[in-house]
């Protein structure tokens, strides 16, 4: 019998105990390397969080050596070790002799030098209920076609939307999956709104689910708020033509936004019935397009 020839009991139950017990290892052990491998960690970095295993606190260690990540948990009775397979870094990735073998896609994610990425960002597909969510408001899409990097934050229990400058992540915005206050928590000071889409005409939102939800046909550019700043306005200018469609409860604010930015951009109100994260996508899209 094969079980025995390779030493593991033959008894009904002990065997079948040996067999959970190999499978529940080997799906633990996959899990936590894959947990590891998508940490937002940098080239040669280190960071310290929760053990995901032991849920104790700031036990759980990571580092990047050589294209490897090594991880650790220091809490006795926890048995979270050991080291993730090669991972291909941009440096490895374009070595000569590499580039003989195969052609490698060495494209990375910049980091503004201010802005540090935390630790307890994992990627979104790890929180179903912030995948419901997504498609609830219509944001989903935006992911799954690559015009928004988005995160699950596992400490705050927020969908992170990455935010950038154009072409470093800057900033991150979270909006929280419960009822907790505030709403929105923004993680850096860079001032930036958040962009989805890369069209010459933008529609300034609240919110980044709004912005994702316009993307398809127009750029959505989400203040997170109502009040227009500064590095708002630095962003806007550049598009050949704006439209303000905040919330129908901030009509005045709305107004207010028209006024100022008139002098910099051609800007108008987009008068709306419903919300545009709110729309069906058919609707939304009709509705866009004779704005485009």
């Amino acid at each position: 019998m094969l079980l025995a020839q390779i030493g593991l009991p033959v008894n009904k139950k002990m065997m079948l105990d040996s067999v959970f017990s190999l499978s529940y290892r080997y799906v633990m052990a996959t899990w936590i390397k894959d947990f590891v491998m998508d940490l937002p960690l940098q080239p040669n970095g280190r960071m310290r969080m929760d053990c995901p295993v032991c849920g104790k606190k700031n036990t759980f260690s990571v580092g990047e050596e050589n294209g490897q990540r090594l991880y650790h948990c220091f809490h006795a009775d926890c048995t979270a070790s050991g080291r993730t397979g090669f991972r291909l870094t941009k440096d490895v990735a374009t070595h000569p002799l590499l580039k003989k073998a195969t052609k490698l896609d060495t494209t990375d994610v910049t980091y503004c030098a201010t802005f540090e990425m935390p630790g307890t960002f994992v990627p979104i597909s790890r929180s179903q209920e912030s995948v419901a969510y997504l498609k609830k408001v219509h944001a989903y899409d935006a992911y799954l076609d690559g015009r928004v990097d988005l995160r699950y934050d596992f400490q705050r229990n927020r969908i992170a939307y990455l935010i950038t400058d154009g072409k470093r992540v800057v900033d991150a915005a979270g909006r929280t999956l419960t009822d907790e206050k505030p709403k929105w928590w923004r993680y850096g000071k860079s001032g930036y709104p958040f962009v989805c889409g890369s069209g010459r005409i933008a529609v300034v939102v609240e919110d980044c689910a709004s912005a994702c939800a316009v993307s398809s046909v127009l750029s959505g550019v989400a203040l997170l708020g109502t009040n227009l700043l500064d590095s708002h306005v630095k962003v806007l200018q550049n598009y050949d033509k704006v439209f303000v469609a905040l919330d129908k409860d901030a009509t005045q604010k709305a107004l207010q936004i028209v006024r100022k930015l008139q002098g910099i951009v051609p800007t108008n109100m987009m008068i709306l019935n419903q919300d545009l994260k709110d729309m069906d996508n058919a609707t939304r899209e009709r509705t866009l397009a004779k704005y485009a």
